[in-house]
């Protein structure tokens, strides 16, 4: 898991890492954390590929505005939550319009940080799919974080941004029963694909975000084509 964190305040930038830190690691989780003291190194960092899992984004920094770097965010990754916290405690209607998931008032930072940071768990914990891989780990995947699902050898593939996950005796149809088809499509049988992750359609093939390849059935083009259209439209909605 990775998060973001975008805070000028020295002080305020170890506070908030330490507590977001602790209170993943009591649930047995180690995030990888990307610390920024101003919006345009994250931005660039995601434009450069970087998937953020949370972003925690101080409404007024130094240099530019947290709701004009929420916004830019929000043009690169629609879903991506996203916590508000800051010294301002008039601005928390503003959040509205970036679909932020909580406002967190610095002057109330030990309060409310963990609380805004339990609604993230259990929305994670909501949209996840539990994977037990041929080694024997037990994995909890984000639906977002999966770019693709396929056959392998009668087993499964799941590829995420940053891994490879394999079993070599689950079905696709198993994890296919547990999957969001909305956020889903098959391009080829058994290969299903994050809509929001495909960045080019041609012919035969899809070009995800990842820059890889992959076989699309001709038949299935037009279904693809109008999921991700309709993905598109629901953006701009």
């Amino acid at each position: 898991m990775r998060i973001g964190i975008c805070e000028d305040e020295e002080v305020y930038r170890k506070l908030v890492s330490e507590k977001v830190s602790a209170f993943f690691q009591r649930l047995g989780e180690t995030p990888v954390l990307d610390v920024f003291s101003d919006g345009a190194p994250l931005l660039q960092a995601m434009r450069e590929g970087l998937r953020y899992d949370l972003l925690l984004l101080d409404l007024q920094l130094e240099k530019s505005d947290g709701m004009e770097i929420a916004e830019q965010v929000r043009e690169m990754d629609q879903r991506v939550p996203i916590i508000f916290v800051t010294g301002m405690e008039n601005r928390a209607v503003e959040g509205y319009g970036v679909s932020a998931l909580d406002y967190v008032v610095k002057s109330q930072l030990d309060q409310r940080l963990e609380k805004a940071l339990g609604r993230f768990w259990k929305k994670r914990q909501e949209a996840s799919l539990l994977f037990e891989t041929s080694e024997g780990e037990a994995v909890i995947l984000s639906f977002q974080s999966i770019l693709w699902i396929e056959s392998e050898n009668r087993g499964v593939k799941i590829v995420t941004a940053e891994k490879e996950y394999h079993n070599s005796s689950l079905s696709v149809g198993k994890i296919v029963e547990k999957l969001p088809m909305e956020v889903f499509v098959e391009i080829h049988k058994s290969v299903y694909v994050q809509i929001e992750e495909i960045r080019r359609i041609g012919a035969d093939n899809v070009i995800m975000s990842n820059n890889v390849s992959l076989p699309m059935s001709r038949r299935k083009r037009k279904e693809v084509m109008g999921k991700v259209l309709k993905t598109m439209k629901g953006r701009m909605a």
